[in-house]
């Protein structure tokens, strides 16, 4: 199973929150680097409040908001032409996002 399937399945909501925790602790604090382009959690926070009241309206799930937020706010990544190199570097980018939470795979975790 791949990080972005493990991340919806288990811990959306608390990183969900962590996002909205940082956007407004530490607004302008990068929250995400992706081919030369910085995304603060400011930004990004903005960006999943905009996209889930969105998703809502549509009977969407606040993880297509996290999604499209991601991808709204980090655009290259929606360039990337090959979708499965598309899908590792948004897996790289969530986990990235979700480094400091607790992830459990077995008896691995990783270290934040």
């Amino acid at each position: 199973m791949n990080q972005v399937s493990r991340v919806g399945e288990r811990h959306m909501k608390e990183l969900l929150q962590d996002i909205r925790d940082r956007a407004d602790i530490t607004p302008s604090l990068p929250a995400v680097r992706f081919g030369g382009q910085m995304v603060t959690y400011g930004e990004l926070g903005q960006a999943l409040d905009s996209f889930e009241a969105v998703m809502a309206q549509h009977g969407m799930s606040r993880e297509a908001a996290f999604y499209a937020a991601v991808l709204h706010s980090v655009p290259q990544l929606a360039e990337i032409p090959d979708p499965d190199e598309q899908g590792r570097n948004l897996d790289q980018v969530v986990a990235w996002l979700a480094r400091h939470l607790e992830h459990t795979v077995g008896h691995l975790r990783v270290a934040g």
